[in-house]
């Protein structure tokens, strides 16, 4: 149990780091959990601070959140192990996505998705799987742009997070899989609520245009 629970608290530990918070505070003198949509990530943080160079410095800078973890954990156990290397980067995705410092502070849950400390992490060791997960992506995105004129990426991520999981066994195996599962699990809470507006925003403009 030591084994799972040590790497985990660690990548937990890497991943609560508020990156996007810290740098749109002191750069933009905002709070990027109180704008856009309250993600504290580095899209949200380029919209709030009105700065793609800021967002891509979230971005990096929460991807090596990621390596960080994995790296950690690995040295905690003093050899390469997948297991170690999938509890640390389920911590740092749950880290992440409820920072433990920002919601206790604010009195209710803040984090972001998470995304980007995942393929951070996953770069690691399994680097087939963020191939996989970009690429599915960007498919699926590009294919209900053309089909349905959805524009906004949280439909693709959506689908592409939840097909993780078998992707992870068909290129790795059973703990890739898991580690599929638990980017499932740690973001489908943020994800949801996202669709589900964008759904609702299209029936509407649909009832109000007569389609």
């Amino acid at each position: 149990m030591t084994d799972l629970i040590v790497p985990f608290l660690i990548g937990a530990l890497a991943g609560s780091i508020p990156v996007a918070w810290i740098l749109v505070r002191v750069v933009a003198r905002q709070d990027v959990s109180a704008g856009g949509s309250g993600n504290v990530g580095a899209l949200n943080a380029s919209r709030v601070g009105r700065s793609r160079l800021l967002g891509l410095a979230v971005l990096g800078l929460d991807g090596l959140k990621g390596v960080a973890a994995v790296l950690l954990a690995t040295l905690w156990r003093g050899d390469v192990d997948t297991v170690t290397q999938v509890a640390a980067t389920v911590g740092a995705i749950a880290g992440h996505n409820y920072n433990p410092w920002l919601s206790l502070a604010m009195g209710r849950v803040v984090g972001g998705k998470g995304f980007a400390a995942a393929a951070g992490a996953m770069l690691v060791f399994c680097p087939w799987l963020v191939a996989a997960w970009i690429l599915t992506t960007i498919a699926v995105w590009l294919l209900l742009r053309k089909t349905h004129g959805i524009r906004d990426e949280a439909p693709a991520t959506a689908f592409a997070t939840l097909v993780a999981a078998p992707m992870g066994w068909w290129l790795y195996g059973v703990p890739i899989a898991c580690l599929g599962l638990g980017l499932a699990v740690l973001t489908a809470p943020k994800l949801v609520p996202e669709v589900r507006a964008l759904l609702a925003e299209r029936k509407r403009v649909d009832r109000a245009t007569g389609a």
